[in-house]
């Protein structure tokens, strides 16, 4: 059973679709920034408009798969809101992700046109030693792979660089065949063609995200426009974004938690400032200089940002930023961060259910206000825990799996109805995957993921606790904990980032383990700390997420080896 649809409603105050969404924002006031450049809402819907046409002259229609493969910039925005003006589903693309990825998220959703950045295609002939050129496709570079890997979906490919155009829309040869480029300037150029009906486009398909497939093979999650309309229009309110405010976003547009700060920044008719890539000191000067209200990113983002700032610095106007715990030891952060001017929240989201789907109360004290999870930005939206143990649904404070209904679920797994079905319950709640508790107050708090959680001496335990007091202790860079089989019993095993450069001394870890005996249970403390150089990592749009699956068969490896020796 998938989610419970939306029920059908005209188009209204309240947008039900894209094309309303975009048309909210008053005509003068500016929508984006980027660069030195600042659109309006009048000049954004224009360009919206004019990208439509050269999209339609390229024979894209309603049902087709236009790929998103591009770094933060208008022209990202411009595509997906001139693909769901259309009809036109945007498949984005991280990246971050591999050729072979990318060619099967292609074939996998049946793509039709490609939106390009030449500076991303040459990216991997640049690493190979080829000389860059800021005008033209190099040979062997990451485009060309793509185009000869996928499976023969695509019809078109479109140059969206910001850089000056290709010296000709020259087809490009691949596998006997030939896909025309068309430069972003053409395409921007073309004759207004006569407009499709303005009725609503709700329940169209709008965005396919993918998850980062750490255990698995990546998902392609699928929302429709109604979802997206719904979503941003509760997350302005919820996070206290209007008209009056900006949005710094250097987060990707390619990954839910950017696309979803961005869209909301829109449905409030806020102004974006749009940032292609998180830079520390260009984010710090623009929250200095610039009365940025809300930013929104990661915990080791925050980190980064405010690690050379210097005495006395301050934001003109930041009150709110979004964060996500993405990584472990960093509690003493927002009191860190609150020292700048930095005031963060926790938040939570998923792919399926959109980010900024929660956040908590920024008035509540600091232990609360940090931890990941909070209250639903959506009236309509439930929470609940079920008991791992006895299926029942938990009581608060009794962790287990969350639960979330919302009428802004995703709509599928594409082309998987299966895993679709497995995804909700009958009564059309989504299985998260993810471990937390309700507080008893309306909110709830998200600990981590089901498949990240250790079962040990017949308690759950979240590796987050045993891994920021092993970096504590022994100075390392980063630490990750696993349970193996270790003497028919489930343990512990940490590996962390070698230390040798650390302030704590010599690597002792025995040491370690002593005095982790008196800070944690015993059956937390790890029987082995081995280090290593780095972890095994997928490629998120958010960053690196570590593969613990294939930690945890090294560590099985390792102790099998010292047991033989």
């Amino acid at each position: 059973m998938t989610s419970q649809p939306m029920a059908s409603a005209p188009c209204s105050a309240r947008a039900n679709d894209m094309r309303s969404l975009l048309a909210l924002g008053a005509g003068d006031a500016p929508a984006l920034q980027f660069g030195g450049s600042t659109h309006s809402y009048a000049q954004l819907r224009s360009q919206v408009q004019q990208c439509a046409n050269g999209l339609r002259q390229q024979g894209l229609a309603a049902g087709d798969v236009l790929g998103l493969w591009l770094p933060n910039t208008p022209h990202w925005l411009l595509l997906h809101l001139a693909c769901a003006e259309l009809g036109i589903t945007t498949l984005s693309l991280n990246l971050k992700l591999g050729v072979k990825e990318i060619s099967s998220f292609i074939d996998r959703s049946g793509c039709k046109a490609l939106a390009f950045d030449r500076t991303t295609a040459n990216a991997l002939a640049v690493m190979n030693g080829a000389a860059a050129s800021a005008a033209s496709l190099l040979p062997g570079n990451s485009l060309e792979q793509i185009l000869a890997q996928q499976g023969g979906s695509l019809k078109c490919l479109i140059d969206a660089s910001l850089g000056p155009p290709t010296s000709a829309a020259a087809p490009m040869p691949v596998a006997g065949t030939a896909l025309p480029i068309q430069p972003w300037q053409t395409l921007m150029a073309a004759p207004a063609m006569p407009q499709p009906p303005s009725a609503c486009q709700g329940d169209q398909t709008c965005i396919i995200l993918s998850s980062s497939g750490t255990t698995s093979q990546p998902k392609l999650i699928v929302h429709r426009q109604s979802s997206v309309a719904q979503h941003a229009q509760d997350v302005a309110p919820g996070f206290g974004i209007d008209a009056h405010c900006r949005s710094l976003l250097a987060l990707p547009l390619c990954g839910a938690f950017g696309y979803t700060a961005a869209m909301a920044t829109l449905a409030a008719g806020a102004c974006l400032v749009l940032h292609e890539e998180f830079d520390t000191a260009r984010a710090a000067a623009c929250l200095q200089h610039e009365p940025i209200t809300h930013m929104f990113g990661t915990n080791d983002m925050v980190d980064k940002l405010i690690a050379d700032l210097p005495a006395g610095w301050q934001p003109q106007a930041l009150r709110f930023f979004g964060h996500a715990n993405f990584v472990p030891g960093l509690d003493a952060l927002p009191a860190r961060a609150g020292q700048f001017g930095i005031p963060m929240v926790g938040c939570f989201g998923m792919s399926e259910t959109f980010a900024l789907f929660a956040h908590q109360d920024p008035a509540a004290p600091l232990p609360r206000r940090a931890q990941s999870g909070g209250f639903p930005v959506c009236p309509q939206a439930r929470v609940r825990v079920r008991n791992l143990e006895t299926g029942t649904l938990a009581q608060a404070q009794e962790p287990g799996e969350l639960e979330f209904y919302s009428p802004t679920l995703m709509q599928q797994y594409l082309h998987d109805a299966q895993a679709t079905q497995q995804a909700f319950t009958e009564d059309g709640y989504l299985r998260s995957g993810d471990l937390g508790y309700l507080n008893g107050d309306g909110g709830f708090t998200h600990i981590s993921r089901l498949g990240d959680v250790l079962r040990i001496g017949g308690f759950l335990v979240n590796p987050a606790e045993i891994e920021e007091s092993v970096i504590a202790l022994s100075g390392a860079s980063a630490c990750q904990v696993v349970a193996v089989n270790a003497s028919g019993s489930s343990r512990p095993v940490a590996f962390v980032l070698d230390p040798s450069d650390s302030a704590n001394g010599p690597w002792d870890e025995e040491a370690i383990k002593a005095q982790l005996q008196q800070q944690i249970a015993r059956y937390k403390v790890p029987i082995r700390i081995f280090r290593v150089d780095t972890f095994p990592y997928t490629m998120g749009p958010n960053g690196k997420k570590v593969k613990r699956n294939e930690l945890r068969d090294l560590a099985q490896r390792l102790l099998a080896q010292e047991a033989t020796a």
